[in-house]
């Protein structure tokens, strides 16, 4: 990495003892999952060291125009799984902004819903291919500050009105909340 990174910035600022510091085992590794990027080559220039360009794709979208596409979870689990080897890995934040409205008192966001079942089989399914998951946290609890579009964007599986703080359970809460409730073991 650091021969691909000297050519694409300044890395004056690693010191003596870094990367022995960095190379330590670690106790887990926590992912973030949103979406992917699909990119064709394109060619190589300051602008775009990378060399590749956006692909636009037909896949469902959320409010921040982001593609829907839980395979990319499976894929990011199992690779990094192959890559680095078999350790603890945790998703750490996994959710979608969706165009949440109260009506009649209640939030009806299929959508948030079905992209939590979907990412959740994604995430059963890298378990099932020898993944050493150990936990999901869905990103967010509470509709909040998006760091890039301030209050716009609801992220929550709870509406949070921002002028009375009023606190309104989503369907996609109450979607969770089973969801959990059937993978409980009771003894």
């Amino acid at each position: 990495m650091l021969t691909i990174y000297e050519k694409q910035t300044d890395l004056s600022f690693l010191q003596q003892g870094d990367l022995e510091q960095i190379q330590q085992p670690i106790d887990f590794l926590g992912i973030n999952y949103y979406s992917s990027d699909f990119v064709e080559a394109s060619p190589v220039s300051t602008e775009n060291p990378a060399g590749s360009k956006p692909v636009e794709t037909s896949l469902p979208k959320t409010a921040m125009e982001w593609d829907v596409y839980p395979e990319g979870l499976y894929d990011l689990l199992v690779r990094v799984t192959n890559d680095y080897g078999k350790q603890p890995l945790y998703v750490s934040e996994n959710g979608a902004a969706y165009r949440d409205e109260v009506v009649g008192g209640e939030v009806n966001d299929e959508q948030r819903a079905d992209y939590l079942d979907q990412h959740l089989q994604s995430c059963l399914r890298a378990i099932q291919s020898g993944v050493d998951l150990r936990g999901y946290y869905v990103w967010s609890f509470l509709d909040n500050f998006e760091w890039a579009y301030g209050l716009s964007k609801r992220f929550g599986v709870v509406h949070i009105d921002f002028t009375t703080l009023k606190r309104t359970p989503k369907q996609s809460a109450y979607w969770l909340q089973a969801f959990i409730a059937s993978q409980t073991v009771h003894s």
